[in-house]
């Protein structure tokens, strides 16, 4: 791993650090965890972008970063799923729309729509996101899919080094 691999990566752990924070403090509204949650993964992507030079100013990372895991072996043996490559496959499909869904939060991709950090629409605002049911945020909690995927994400995050 170089050195701008690990900055970004530092910060995408402290970012997913307060998602789970923000997370398991239901009092809160579900926007301030799907904020860190969004700036989490898009750090993480950036830090295997970084692998192969310069990556830019993109919110698109992490999508790529799943799919390449689709075919990194030493991923998915770090990540406990061995010889078993179709559900390996299977896995990393199903949880691509996770991410994709969730690379969508970024106020620069939710052009009009929700995002967790701004009211919107930006030209007049008429909705926050603290008083907004984010339909991604019940997929995540409150569906099998949605917490196989968080905890794939907690499992990259805590073995990352292996394959960044």
């Amino acid at each position: 791993m170089n050195e701008h691999q690990r900055l970004f990566l530092v910060q995408a752990r402290t970012d997913f650090a307060a998602f789970e924070l923000f997370r398991k403090q239901t009092d809160f509204p579900a926007c301030h965890a799907l904020h860190y949650l969004q700036m989490a993964t898009e750090k993480f992507g950036k830090a295997h972008a970084w692998k192969h030079g310069k990556t830019g100013k993109t919110h698109h990372a992490f999508v790529s970063f799943l799919r390449s895991l689709a075919t990194n072996r030493q991923a998915q043996k770090q990540l406990g799923q061995g010889g078993k490559t179709e559900n390996w496959q299977h896995t990393i499909r199903k949880s691509v729309s996770f991410a994709d869904a969730i690379e969508k939060l970024a106020p620069a991709l939710a052009g009009e729509g929700p995002n967790p950090e701004y009211p919107w629409p930006p030209t007049d605002p008429n909705t926050s996101p603290a008083e907004h049911t984010f339909p991604i945020w019940q997929e995540l909690t409150d569906t099998a899919a949605g917490r196989r995927f968080l905890t794939l994400l907690k499992r990259l995050f805590a073995v990352a080094e292996a394959f960044l």
